[in-house]
């Protein structure tokens, strides 16, 4: 959810103008290229992922020179503390959908605190680098992924793979508690 992504980054410390304006991580999901992560109608995503905000009493509506923008409510900002205080966890659903997401990476040498950065975040969230610069997860964790590249304007130097299946994933599956047959 992104809701959670917005939380998380705040927690991991990548995103101050987070911190300071919601409407801000909106903006960013907007300009950046992440047209090949969301759907063809990333405005639609956004719209869904606003409202179910709103319903949980996350974000609140603010009318600004005829535009509205959401806000934090006290709520939100209680779930936004919670996270900064170190407590943010990929979510884990009640039954593993079977499928693996991949995060690969090919950052430039003059970039390398930029990886060393990423490889420090996936490794924070349970993350397990099955390669150098390619890190698996059993959950899922997309809008995160997205937000991150965002705020780190690493665009497509950074890829989100879902998979059905890696070749030979028992020591994977192991590590994460799944189940091992299928």
């Amino acid at each position: 959810m992104l809701q959670k992504a917005v939380v998380s980054v705040l927690a991991l410390g990548i995103a101050l103008p987070i911190a300071i304006a919601a409407p801000k991580v909106f903006a960013l999901l907007k300009q950046e290229h992440v047209d090949y992560i969301l759907p063809p109608d990333p405005k639609q995503r956004l719209r869904e992922t606003l409202s179910k905000m709103k319903k949980k009493g996350l974000i609140v509506f603010e009318e600004k020179n005829g535009k509205r923008y959401p806000r934090l409510t006290q709520k939100g900002e209680q779930h936004a503390a919670r996270i900064t205080l170190g407590t943010f966890s990929i979510p884990k659903p009640r039954r593993w959908d079977r499928r693996w997401r991949m995060v690969m990476f090919d950052i430039k040498e003059a970039r390398k605190g930029d990886r060393a950065r990423i490889r420090a975040i996936l490794h924070k969230l349970g993350f397990l680098r099955i390669q150098d610069s390619v890190w698996i997860h059993p959950y899922d964790c997309e809008e995160f992924v997205a937000l991150v590249k965002t705020e780190m304007k690493l665009g497509r130097d950074v890829l989100y793979v879902i998979a059905d299946a890696i070749e030979y994933d028992r020591p994977y599956r192991e590590h994460f508690g799944l189940p091992l047959s299928d």
